[in-house]
């Protein structure tokens, strides 16, 4: 079985510091647009999607064929580029579903994030399609794989009992979820959720549904798992959720800070034997 994929782009109202500093003049309408080892960011980011084995059609969220060079082929969603995470996931869904593409599986994943494999997103693919019944699966990767390419990364980093996990770029969402959901969607996609503190505020989210509390408070006193986070989020939210933990630390790169760029430039590189001149 092969699903589509949604990759979300766009730029947000305010020009961001990363943007700022590589595109003064403002010639790139959004950071998966930047130029970035002979390609663009989300170039590498919809190759690495067509190289996998379980992806049909690769739709890109947020930008038109004008905005970004993608020699790849690809479908573009028309939606406002600056509309809310939430609007980007329905807009898809309806799209896809007006196709006759819609499937069991509906997976995003961020366009800028130019160091994800295919190997990494087989596996995730092929954890979500085993969880039956799941509205919500998200790919997460352990703190020290990260670290070793980026010791100094400033992600927001889950710390349970029995791993420390940063959130990677990929998602399933169950049509349900964004078509019911859309405030929460987009409280956990708030961009301020990227800083150090990240997991506190998720978790502040998370904690004020009191079905949720018993989780919580295991996670609170550091004796809760990764596996009590996904039922706390289960049951605030009335759904069915997950985390699949996936060894690969380009699916936790993405740029949202100047320094971001070339470390991941570095990384990409050396995973791909290009050489820096």
């Amino acid at each position: 079985m092969k699903y589509p994929i949604l990759l979300l782009a766009g730029r947000d109202l305010e020009r961001r510091d990363l943007l700022k500093a590589l595109d003064p003049n403002g010639k790139y309408t959004s950071k998966v647009a930047l130029p970035f080892l002979g390609k663009t960011v989300i170039e590498w980011v919809v190759e690495a999607f067509l190289k996998s084995k379980y992806v049909d059609d690769v739709y890109i969220l947020g930008l038109t064929e004008k905005d970004v060079k993608i020699n790849d082929p690809v479908h573009f969603i028309p939606v406002d580029p600056c509309s809310r995470i939430s609007q980007k996931y329905k807009a898809g869904l309806d799209y896809i579903t007006k196709a006759g593409k819609l499937t069991d599986k509906l997976i995003f994943c961020s366009g800028d994030c130019p160091g994800i494999q295919a190997e990494a997103i087989d596996q995730f693919i092929e954890a979500v399609h085993e969880r039956k019944g799941y509205d919500f699966v998200i790919g997460g990767v352990p703190e020290e794989i990260l670290a070793a390419v980026i010791p100094n990364h400033k992600r927001g980093v889950g710390r349970f009992k029995d791993i420390n996990i940063l959130q990677g770029e990929i998602a399933y969402f169950s049509p349900r979820v964004i078509n019911e959901l859309q405030d929460v969607i987009d409280s956990f996609t708030d961009p301020e959720l990227r800083n150090k503190k990240s997991f506190w505020r998720t978790l502040w989210l998370v904690a004020k549904r009191p079905s949720s509390w018993s989780k919580i408070i295991k996670i609170v006193l550091k004796i809760g798992t990764l596996k009590d986070a996904a039922i706390a989020v289960s049951r605030a939210f009335k759904i069915k959720a997950d985390c699949v933990v996936i060894e690969d630390p380009g699916l936790a790169m993405d740029m949202d800070l100047p320094e971001d760029y070339d470390k991941i430039r570095q990384y990409v590189a050396k995973i791909h034997n290009i050489e820096i001149t």
